[in-house]
């Protein structure tokens, strides 16, 4: 028999396994998870190749969260204002019938306005681009403060404040949180962070710049300029945003309710719930306790809100860096931890401004760390494909936490006023107790993320 004929019979050589087939080992053996996806061009060594479908952990990443960081300087930072404008419409009844549970509803529900819009927010960018979805968005911000500014009763101005404005939030929020995924893997944390340390550095500087306005030009005018600073934020940076849908096989799903029990998504959505609550009563209460309950002067008040600002401009990134080191659920739950306790701690007992001041820098670099973390834990329990459809349910979620989360706040101040008869600091306690609570216990929620993704109790573990 030849040597030709032998080779012939020869078996073919196995084909080496692409690298595409490879799957995560240290996901949880559950069909409806994806765990962290290994991106394509990963190879076992963890090395990317450079190929059109990897993820490039940086390049024009950067780019886009420069772009964020203006846009959530023009979006959040701006609503961060709310609380200078209710404590102004108070003093001067600007609005007849208006009312602090009645104010305390208009911010709420712009909120949850924001969050409402998540799967229209979806849906509209399947036709329509991402871009066309936020610039509609952005024009929504801008007309809802103009118009503001010039309503004369409470009920338009609670359409215009309320839900013009947060409709805005909404159709600009929910298109941009999934974009870093597309540009960052490792440093995923750190540049969500980096981003949205923009809301606290808006919310510091116009906080300042709207009471000067207030003060001495007008309302109407006040309102009508954060408008034209929104839009010279807004436009230019959705402009320059990109996207790679197509390089990492995003699916576009406008509203898929299985996630609310997924079995480790429900754990991520729960700790939002209760974590959004705890932030907006500290977000909108500790100035009223600085000015009410210990008799400070507004302009200690208002330093604390910027101070509150301050700590979340340092924070976010601070904590997008651990995340990435230390493992994203682990740090996420430190910190709610530190933010719940602090909260009991430090705010309870606090008497003086110099306490207060402490407590501002804790709680802005700890409590708002969900607007940073939010993608970085979805896309780690569910993958990156499926994040934007994960995160449109997530944002669905904390609609009504987000709407009744202070006005819950001041109904049991009030019920602690006019019921068990406390006055000063005392009258404080139980909702001061409440939003500590909500640290604690959300903290402890994600822990069940936790455990599912890693199939342990164990607590030390990098996850």
């Amino acid at each position: 028999m030849s040597e030709i004929t032998l080779r012939e019979r020869d078996p073919p050589p196995i084909a080496e396994p692409k690298t595409d087939d490879l799957v995560d080992p240290a996901a949880p053996h559950d069909p409806g998870n994806r765990g962290d996806v290994i991106d394509r061009g990963q190879g076992a060594g963890g090395e990317v190749e450079e190929d059109e479908d990897a993820i490039p952990d940086g390049g024009y990443g950067w780019v886009i969260v420069g772009c964020l960081i203006a846009m959530n300087a023009g979006t959040w930072g701006v609503n961060t204002t709310y609380g200078v404008y209710s404590a102004y419409y108070l003093q001067h009844n600007h609005f007849s019938g208006g009312t602090t549970l009645g104010y305390a509803w208009v911010g709420g529900l712009s909120v949850a306005c924001a969050l409402l819009c998540g799967p229209l927010a979806n849906w509209l960018s399947r036709p329509f681009g991402f871009r066309i979805t936020m610039l509609l968005g952005a024009v929504c911000i801008v007309l809802g403060q103009c118009m503001a500014g010039i309503c004369t009763s409470f009920a338009t101005f609670l359409v215009c404040q309320g839900i013009v404005f947060g409709m805005g939030l909404g159709l600009t929020l929910v298109p941009s949180q999934p974009l870093l995924a597309h540009w960052f893997q490792r440093r995923l944390a750190l540049a969500q962070g980096l981003a949205t340390s923009g809301s606290g550095l808006g919310g510091l500087v116009l906080a300042n710049t709207t009471r000067l306005c207030l003060e001495n030009i007008s309302v109407k005018w006040a309102l009508i300029i954060n408008g034209l600073i929104s839009a010279v934020l807004l436009i230019p940076s959705i402009i320059l945003l990109r996207g790679r849908h197509k390089a990492i096989g995003v699916r576009q799903a406008p509203l898929e309710i299985k996630w609310l029990w997924h079995k480790g998504f429900v754990w991520v959505w729960l700790w939002g719930a209760l974590c959004l609550m705890a932030y907006f009563v500290a977000l909108y209460s500790l100035a009223s306790y600085a000015t009410e309950a210990l008799s400070l002067p507004q302009t200690q008040g208002a330093a604390l809100q910027s101070l509150l600002a301050a700590g979340q401009m340092i924070g976010r990134p601070m904590w997008g860096y651990f995340l990435d080191t230390g493992g994203r659920l682990n740090l996420t739950i430190i910190c709610y931890l530190l933010c719940g306790i602090s909260t009991l701690c430090i705010w309870l007992p606090a008497r003086s401004f110099g306490v207060l001041v402490f407590y501002a820098l804790v709680q802005g670099m700890t409590g708002g760390t969900i607007w940073s973390a939010a993608t970085p834990v979805v896309a780690k329990v569910v993958g990156v494909k499926d994040l934007a459809s994960a995160l449109s349910i997530f944002w669905l979620s904390l609609v009504i936490p987000a709407l009744v989360g202070q006005p819950i706040a001041i109904a049991l101040l009030d019920y602690s006023r006019n019921h068990l008869g406390r006055t000063g600091p005392e009258a404080y306690y139980i909702p001061i107790g409440f939003c500590g609570g909500m640290g604690v216990a959300c903290a402890m929620v994600l822990y069940g993320a936790k455990v599912w993704l890693q199939g342990s109790w164990k607590v030390f573990k990098k996850t």
